[in-house]
This record gives structure tokens, sequence and C-alpha cells, in this order.
């Protein structure tokens, strides 16, 4: 039978229930099937993604420490080196093997550790896409999707080695396999959900109200009857089940301590990078430099519902039940966000992203027309791209710091350095020993890295190089330089902030 003849089999069916014929075209033409275009719009996003993410893809430098810190990981997996007992690991138990995978997928190039954080903005604008699908139009999809893949928050972990675009792209993806249970309840899309949030949590902790949210949707998805109910009850708590055997499974061969105490404890025990009212200043701050798209199209959307509301042009209110309990759901989300942010000790600019999605969504749920979003868009876009201009086409690096690398690429090709910033080490195309990849100023704090720790390692044969470039990092530990003599090293200036020791022994001079 072909598609003609299905079509007018069913809008029979229909009409000899009671419909008219006209009404059964009707309701198909205002309900059409979610997967229609699908998987057309899905590939024109992932293209659309990962051109604008081009340029920062092949950047010079290590765009902000955190890809210096991970590409260097990367690099010490590739000699074998293993996360959570010879490479500090600050993160969960899958990034680092996702960031290994990565980095072979990408042959073990200079730039392939960056092939995951982009990977994780394409799932990330298909994951907000089919979220936006579920409860708005296609074309609002494509709005919310696009105010995702081009925030500035957002493209600030879908280009650098970052943990935060996986842990959010699979937490976006557990929630739109949660209203794709909604729609359609099937245990083994609770599975999928499960499978997802346990991804996402074995990265990164932040992304608990995205899970949390997922939760309560298959946990209320047939909450109009008993039968339905136990079905939400069942199929929530195997998705919470398997998220947690996740976390386990990935956490055992490294030891579940090790990893709960690099992982977690590690952030918990940091010192207060600002007090509560100074990070949520900092938050707003941000949003500001980098997501001005996102935050014009939500206070649009806000006004145009207000203005709908007082003038009372709503065809009728079937759905207005429905809408207000997802709005409600997107509101909680971004609460609930923003209290995770004000709350850790330590918020970075790059924690903002986990905003974007439901902030997004929100803006996309009933905008105003497409003419004034033109307009507001033809105004907005130029601050827009002159406020990230530093991620879409960054530049390599200059005056010292480009002489510094420059130098360190004359050394042979196994020789390793240890970095205060590790992104001059990586770029260069150098390894680092694995327990100082991540050479944050907690690591400090903490005494995991101390004067003692760093000539230990420094005194390995292969390691050739000391750089000390912050006051915060190891420009505070005393008495360094004549430690370092004692070991063959000798200081050369790179400007007046950064000191390479570099080491007199044959294998380094060779």
């Amino acid at each position: 039978m072909g598609t003609a003849e299905r079509d007018r089999s069913t809008i029979d069916v229909g009409y000899r229930a009671g419909m008219t014929r006209v009404e059964t075209v009707d309701a198909a033409r205002v309900a059409p099937d979610r997967r229609d275009h699908w998987r057309t719009d899905a590939l024109v996003l992932a293209i659309a993604t990962v051109v604008i993410r081009i340029p920062a893809f092949f950047a010079e430098r290590s765009l902000v420490f955190d890809d210096g810190v991970f590409a260097s990981s990367a690099r010490a997996m590739r000699n074998g080196e293993l996360p959570f007992r010879d490479i500090f690991s600050s993160q969960g138990p899958v990034f680092l093997p996702l960031v290994w995978v990565a980095d072979l997928v990408g042959l073990r190039t200079l730039d392939a550790p960056r092939l995951l954080a982009v990977g994780a903005g394409v799932l990330l604008t298909i994951a907000v896409y089919s979220c936006a699908r579920h409860v708005t139009t296609r074309g609002n999809a494509f709005l919310a999707a696009g105010l995702v893949t081009t925030s500035g928050s957002v493209l600030w972990v879908t280009v650098p080695v970052n943990a935060d675009g996986p842990s959010l792209a699979l937490s976006v993806l557990a929630v739109a396999f949660a209203l794709r249970h909604r729609d359609h309840p099937r245990l083994r899309t609770a599975v999928w959900m499960g499978l997802a949030a346990g991804g996402a949590v074995s990265i990164k902790a932040l992304c608990v109200p995205a899970l949390v949210i997922a939760g309560l949707v298959v946990l209320l998805s047939g909450q109009h009857t008993k039968a339905g109910l136990r079905t939400g009850v069942r199929d929530a708590a195997v998705s919470a089940g398997i998220a947690v055997a996740v976390y386990v499974v990935t956490a055992l061969p490294f030891g579940i301590a090790d990893v709960w105490e690099q992982s977690y404890t590690y952030h918990q025990d940091a010192r207060r990078a600002a007090s509560h009212s100074g990070a949520f200043r900092k938050l707003l701050d941000t949003l500001w430099d980098r997501d001005k798209l996102v935050l014009v199209a939500l206070a649009l959307a806000a006004i145009a519902c207000v203005v709908r509301f007082v003038v009372r042009r709503r065809a009728d209110g079937s759905g207005d039940g429905a809408m207000a309990i997802v709005v409600a759901f997107l509101v909680l989300w971004a609460v609930m966000v923003v209290a995770l942010l004000v709350w850790e000790p330590a918020l970075w600019r790059a924690h903002v992203s986990h905003l974007v999605p439901p902030l997004a969504l929100l803006a996309a749920l009933k905008p105003p027309s497409w003419k004034v979003l033109v307009v507001a868009g033809v105004v907005t876009v130029p601050f827009a791209i002159a406020t990230n201009t530093s991620i879409l086409w960054p530049d390599g690096y200059t005056g010292q710091q480009a002489a510094l690398v420059h130098h360190l690429e004359s050394f042979a090709a196994d020789a390793q350095f240890i970095s205060d910033d590790p992104g001059l080490v990586w770029r260069s195309g150098h390894d680092t020993p694995g327990d100082f990849a991540d050479t944050s100023y907690q690591r400090l704090d903490d005494g995991s890295i101390n004067r003692a720790s760093l000539v230990r390692a420094a005194s390995a044969r292969d390691v050739c190089g000391v750089i000390v470039g912050s006051p915060q990092h190891f420009g505070r530990l005393g008495g360094l330089p004549d430690v370092l003599a004692a070991h063959d090293y000798h200081p050369v200036q790179f400007g007046e902030g950064t000191t390479l020791y570099e080491r007199d022994t044959p294998f380094c001079t060779d």
C-alpha cells in the first residue's frame, strides 16, 4: 500500500468513527508527526554548529586554562598514564575516557582533543531542538537551537576542551528523552534517559538541575491515571537506577574513593572565589557579556506573552494549562541552576553555560512575530559578535608568550615540561607529566602540589623545563629557583612575568 493510500485509509477510519473528513484532514495538518523533517533539521543544525566553531577549533593557542589542562591530560594518556592514578582528574570518571576517544578519533593530532567539545556542541544543539519540538513548533525549535549554538557561554565550553560542554549536552539529551517518554511512554526510552543522565552526572555534578527536571517529567507523565502514574514511577526509578549504575561502573576501574576525592571533595573544599552576591553578579555579567541574543529573545518573548494576555488575542485556552506546566518546569530548571551556581565555592564563567538551554527554550515557546525577531536580530547581532570575537575568531600567541612557545619547539620531541599554564606546553607539541597536567591554584591550596612535589617531578630525566608565570600558581612557591638550580636548571626570562627554568642535561640539550 502506498503512502497516499495509507493516508486515505487513516482518514477514512476517522471518518467512519464519527468525524467529518474535513475534521480529520485538519487534525493531521495541525498535529504533524514530530519526526517530519527531523533528520534534515538535525543535519542542518549540526553543520551550522560545526562551521561556527571551525576558526576556534584550529586556534593556535590554548583558549582557556582548562583547554590546556585537558589537552595535556590527553597527551599523558597517549603515554599510558591513567586518570585518577597518574593524572589528577578534577572531573567525573567518564570525562577523560571521552577525551581519550576524541583524541584517538582525531588521530592524536595537536587539536584532536577539541573534537570532544565540538561534538558536544552538536549534540547539545540537536538535543535542545528535540526538546523544543515536543513543546512548540518546528520554527520555534529552530529558534531555541539557534540561540543555544550561537550563545557565547556555550561557545566557550564547546570548542576548548572542557567538561561543561559534554555534561551539558548529555543532561539536555536526558530531558529530550524524558519529553519523548511523556508523549510515548516506553521503558526503553527511560533506559536511554538513564544512560544519558548517568553519563552527564559522571562528568560534572552541575548538570543535576536538568536531570531533576527530566526525572520529574517522567515521574508525572502518567499522573491522570493510576496505571499511568505507576508506569511513571517505575520508569523514573529505572532511569535513576541506571544513572547511578553508570557512575559506579565507570568509577570502579579507577577506584571509587579516588574518583570521589578528586572530582567532588576537591571542589567542595576549595576556597570561595567570591561571595554569594558576588557570584550572582558574576553570573549576570557573564550572561550580558556573552549571551545578548538569548537575553533579548527572552525579553521579547516575555513582552509578547504579556501583550497577548492583556489584549486577549489567544484563539482558545485549550493549551494554556499544558503550556503553563512547561513554563513552570523551565523556570524551575533555570532557578535551580542559578541557586547551584551561586552556592558552589568556585563559580567560573564556563559554568553559566548550564543556564542557557532553559532560557533559550523559554524564549522560543511563544516568541513574538518573526518580523520582530528579525529586527531585533539585526540590532543585536553586531553587539553579540563584538563581545564574542575572542571565541569566534581567536588570535594566536603574541609577544613573549609566542617567543616562549617557539623556544619550547626547539627541544626534542620527547622532552617534557611542567608549567603553571599547561596550554603553553601543549601548543608547543610537548608533553607534561600526568600529575602536573592540572596545575590549578586549588591544588596548591590543598597541598597536592607543593615545592617538594614539583621539584621531585622536575628531577625526572625527561623533564627539561619548568615554567613559572603566575603568582597564584608556581609563583607562590618560595625558594623555587634555588632548589631547581640544584637539578641543573637555570632561568630564562620571557617578559616581566614569565620565567622558563631550563635544564642543562645531555638529554635536554642534544
